[in-house]
């Protein structure tokens, strides 16, 4: 009976700690927005700016390996990566500018043999197409299931499949068979086939907007690859995240990162507090 205290114990010490990491997201990032901050030269010391841009800049990281470690088991969840580059803002001051950008590798086939699990094989460029309430959305979240209306949707947020003529209805049967083209059967009839979206290219899928890590929308007409050649559909699997696994877990490094910078921030604005008030008379 102590055993079972203490490991409940030890779950519910590790929800804490998940639950105020996600709680100090939410109130360092939504406030200051982090990615979009602009340098109103209010701080004038190089030192301590140059601190900021360290906190900007592990911010950012920390934010990246929270959804990491939250999504190690989201199938079709998309890592981010971030690009820090210096720039030059003239007086020998130097900004950094913070990039995200999609890592669009395609993650590992896990097969789960249910029927309307389907995992897309489409060069790391392909992506199921949901309707959404106001648009349409791209997914490699495989997961489908029937609802009430027997209309095939996610999963995750109950969004209809599109295929060919829209909305996927399926009617009564015993036996569902998806062919590598998308083709649709039930009871060895064909329904319809599965809209696939195959981008052009890697440039072309960065303008994605990502919504949850999995779920994207454009926000403008992209170029695509027509024809089931492009792609291959396989049913009973569906595609893991495509995170390295060396990554999650590495939130402690950011927080770190972070904290180091906050401190070196306040060593040096006291050294100059410190200084000021030795020069004054």
């Amino acid at each position: 009976m102590e055993t079972k205290k203490i490991k409940a114990s030890k779950k519910h010490n590790v929800l804490k700690i998940i639950y105020l990491g996600i709680t100090l997201l939410i109130l360092t990032i939504w406030p200051c927005k982090t990615n979009g901050y602009e340098n109103y030269g209010e701080v004038q010391e190089k030192g301590v700016v140059t601190c900021i841009e360290g906190v900007r800049t592990f911010t950012v990281h920390y934010q990246n390996w929270m959804y990491y470690t939250i999504n190690t088991h989201t199938p079709g969840y998309i890592e981010t990566g971030v690009y820090n580059t210096r720039e030059n803002i003239g007086d020998n001051a130097y900004e950094i500018n913070i990039k995200p950008f999609f890592r669009w590798r395609a993650g590992p086939m896990i097969e789960t043999g249910k029927p309307l699990d389907m995992y897309l094989d489409a060069n790391s460029r392909g992506f199921f197409i949901v309707q959404l309430p106001t648009t349409l959305a791209y997914t490699r979240d495989g997961r489908f299931v029937l609802d009430s209306q027997r209309r095939v949707v996610s999963l995750s947020g109950y969004y209809p499949l599109q295929g060919e003529e829209g909305d996927i209805v399926l009617p009564e049967g015993n036996d569902i068979l998806i062919s590598r083209s998308g083709l649709i059967y039930v009871d060895g009839q064909p329904i319809t086939r599965v809209k696939i979206a195959v981008f052009k290219s890697f440039t072309v899928m960065q303008t994605l907007e990502s919504l949850n890590g999995s779920v994207f929308v454009a926000t403008r007409e992209l170029e695509t690859l027509e024809g089931p050649e492009h792609y291959a559909v396989i049913q009973g699997a569906l595609e893991q995240n495509n995170i390295l696994k060396a990554i999650t877990g590495d939130i402690g490094m950011a927080k770190n990162g972070y904290d180091v910078s906050v401190k070196t921030a306040y060593l040096i604005n006291r050294a100059l507090s410190t200084a000021a008030g030795l020069a004054a008379p």
